[in-house]
């Protein structure tokens, strides 16, 4: 008994949220979802920062979006 009360109190009490955004091409679906990623620190560690370097080093401006496409390729 002892070890299954042990295991109940390891699980996560944190509760789980489905979303759906809709939207229309170009209405920032993806940097609204790259962005709640990045501000409640769901991102893997070091993601947002690897993914800033890589568009300093390419020239081209960090957008939030960019974070879902690399999420896809992990």
């Amino acid at each position: 008994m002892a070890t299954s009360q042990a295991s109940q109190n390891t699980i996560s009490t944190q509760e789980s949220m489905n979303i759906v955004f809709v939207g229309h091409v170009d209405h920032g679906k993806s940097t609204i979802v790259g962005r709640l990623l990045a501000d409640t620190n769901s991102l893997p560690k070091g993601k947002l920062e690897a993914l800033q370097a890589d568009c300093a080093r390419r020239g081209v401006p960090f957008e939030y979006a960019y974070l879902i496409l690399s999420l896809i390729h992990i």
